[in-house]
């Protein structure tokens, strides 16, 4: 999709990367945290030409990067191999636990979680029997806020109301318990690609809930400022 920014806030090359790039890492993580890896999403995410500038922007995606560009068929199909073992083998370790945040936090889900969704008029079809709160549904909830955002990119006042509510689901929901879900995932197992999805999830949603401040407080500051403030290295907003 073209974002066509209004003259507002002057873009910096960090926050237009970070703008532009971030569907792809949430696509990421949906795609490999919420079902078990195919050789076909192997292959796929091995020759995606979007990984390498994300891999310039998160330690974790250039590793995971490495880990399967540039490898022959062969070698992808011992990786998928490896890698639905571990996600079978994670599956097992989590019994009962799941990857929800009703499991990390015991108040305000998914009941709240799921009035959120109402709230912007979104239903799931959820159809692997996946609660309101599975990491991958609230991670897909962030991408429809995204691309509802740059729908009305033009528009100052409904853009800002997009950035709110997905800085608000950030810090009220999954930053009060993805932290937790990564050092398990760490801790339960080996895997080189859900080592490296986990250190990504933790790396990128700081960095993610970072930017959206700092984006949303250019808004409120003099034209002569707002460019300098959006130019604040991703780097250091961790």
């Amino acid at each position: 999709m073209a974002i066509t920014w209004n003259e507002t806030v002057q873009v910096s090359e960090a926050g237009q990367h970070w703008m532009e790039h971030r569907s792809t890492v949430y696509a990421l993580l949906i795609d490999f945290l919420g079902n078990r890896p195919s050789f076909s999403l192997i292959a796929d995410w091995s020759r995606d030409s979007r990984m390498k500038r994300v891999a310039e922007q998160y330690e974790a995606a250039g590793k995971i990067m490495n880990y399967l560009g540039g490898r022959s068929p062969e070698e992808l199909w011992r990786i998928y191999q490896a890698e639905s073992a571990a996600y079978d083998l994670l599956l097992q370790q989590f019994q009962p636990r799941q990857a929800t945040q009703s499991h990390y936090v015991d108040e305000g889900c998914p009941q709240d979680v799921a009035e959120c969704y109402a709230t912007e008029g979104i239903a799931f079809n959820k159809l692997q029997g996946e609660t309101d709160d599975h990491i991958a549904v609230e991670l897909e909830f962030m991408t429809l806020l995204h691309d509802r955002m740059l729908d009305h990119s033009s528009d100052e006042h409904n853009m800002r109301y997009w950035m709110m509510v997905q800085e608000s689901f950030l810090q009220e929901h999954l930053l009060r318990w993805t932290p937790s879900l990564c050092r398990d995932v760490r801790l339960s197992t080996n895997s080189p690609l859900y080592q490296g999805l986990a250190n990504l999830l933790d790396e990128f949603l700081v960095q993610d809930v970072h930017m959206l401040r700092t984006w949303m407080g250019s808004y409120d500051r003099p034209a002569s400022s707002k460019h300098e403030e959006l130019r604040t290295p991703l780097s250091i907003l961790a």
